[in-house]
């Protein structure tokens, strides 16, 4: 999804504003360019203008004290949430509807909801496969999070394996905590604020241990069979329901679960090898 056309055309103008600031110390673009004109210089050397800038965080700082462009309350406010921004090496992971999902590439992993400014990331990244390594620079944006325009993208392909545990660690953190939509409070103080903290709460779930454990004692009962094949679908039945069972114990149900889903591959490998074998 898009920032706003008015919101992404703020964007430009504060960040453009702040390059222009930045470019009387380090000189990397012309001299009293304006900032309407950056947008047309070499994206190098911008993004060499955005590198020095970031790396050089007093800038920030001192363009806010000194306010050049007379800006009013709000944007002077948007500029100062940007000193919680994130640069460096990302994987974008997934292109949703609300947004592009980025995963960090570096230390302990989250996912960041990122959106598009004027054109779609998908179309920014040439459409290209992913996941797709970057390096980028995500910024606050009000309650939302964008990218600062630059994209640099590494011509990286994936085999089988990384794929499938980078797809593994993305529903891992999807569900434990989510996917990050904001990095900062409406004061530009540091609040994260995920996908999972704006669903509304989930309804308890039935109290299902009765149940349950009647089903335990059922499959405990059915022992007497007529082949072997029913034989070992029952033993996968009993170790199916006793897994059910430890899931849903007060204290110790993770333990207890590990040590039952070993009856459970017990028993799938038990059927498995008699249809192979053909001895039903």
């Amino acid at each position: 999804m898009n920032l706003t056309t008015a919101d992404t055309d703020l964007f430009y103008k504060l960040h453009r504003s702040l390059l222009v600031f930045a470019n009387r110390q380090f000189d990397i673009l012309p001299k009293e360019i304006a900032p309407e004109q950056v947008g047309v210089q070499p994206i190098e050397q911008v993004a060499r203008l955005r590198d020095a800038l970031y790396a050089k965080p007093e800038l920030l700082d001192a363009y806010l004290a000194a306010n050049p462009d007379r800006l009013v309350s709000e944007e002077l406010g948007i500029l100062a949430s940007w000193r919680h921004r994130l640069s460096g090496e990302f994987y974008v992971m997934r292109h949703l509807k609300a947004y592009t999902v980025f995963m960090n590439g570096r230390g302990d992993p989250h996912l960041y909801g990122v959106l598009d400014l004027h054109d779609p990331l998908e179309a920014v990244l040439r459409g290209a496969a992913l996941p797709l390594m970057v390096r980028a620079t995500l910024l606050p944006f009000r309650d939302r999070i964008i990218y600062d325009g630059i994209l640099s993208f590494y011509s990286l392909s994936f085999g089988p394996g990384i794929r499938s545990s980078m797809k593994e660690t993305y529903n891992q953190f999807k569900e434990r905590e989510g996917i990050i939509e904001s990095l900062v409070s409406p004061d530009g103080q540091p609040q994260i604020r995920t996908s999972l903290t704006r669903k509304a709460p989930a309804q308890p779930a039935p109290d299902w241990r009765p149940a349950i454990d009647e089903i335990v004692a059922q499959t405990e009962k059915m022992r007497q069979t007529n082949t072997k094949l029913q034989s070992a679908a029952f033993g996968l039945l009993r170790a199916v329901a006793n897994l059910a069972q430890a899931t849903l114990q007060e204290q110790g149900a993770q333990d207890e679960s590990a040590k039952r889903m070993k009856s459970v591959h017990t028993a799938v490998t038990k059927i498995e090898k008699l249809l192979y074998a053909g001895e039903w």
